[in-house]
């Protein structure tokens, strides 16, 4: 039984399966002569622009790695960058913004909040907690 993948590489290896066990057989199928040929040429292009993704992917992995590395090199001559400014402005200015840094928000302190007093049990003496059970 052939193999039912539905990737494409899967597919050029059926293809493959098929050409050739039709080309055996040939003297069977006189009629499809013409389509088995064009199949082959399919065959190959395909199996060529496979090797051309490949190819591609490679480079993308190589090309990602590179960004990567840039982007980690941008990163720190920012913060260098940043911490210049800070030094020359202040950590808590306004002109950072203008740079594309956040100044240091320093938070406002709220007074404390007074303590509630506990209040007082009622009087009368009567029990607080949950009813007792009835038997």
């Amino acid at each position: 039984m052939a193999a039912r993948g539905g990737a494409l590489s899967d597919k050029l290896s059926r293809w493959g399966v098929s050409i050739s066990n039709v080309r055996e057989n040939l003297d069977q199928f006189p009629h499809v002569s013409g389509d088995l040929e064009e199949m082959e040429k399919m065959l190959i292009q395909g199996r060529e622009l496979e090797g051309r993704l490949e190819a591609l992917r490679g480079e993308a992995r190589e090309v990602g790695a590179e960004l990567r590395r840039l982007a980690s090199e941008g990163e720190k001559r920012r913060s260098r960058l940043g911490a210049h400014l800070k030094a020359k402005y202040g950590c808590t200015s306004e002109a950072l913004v203008r740079y594309g840094f956040r100044p240091l928000r320093i938070p406002r302190r709220r007074p404390a909040a007074k303590p509630e007093e506990p209040t007082p049990p009622p009087a009368g003496g009567e029990p607080t907690g949950p009813a007792p059970a009835k038997a």
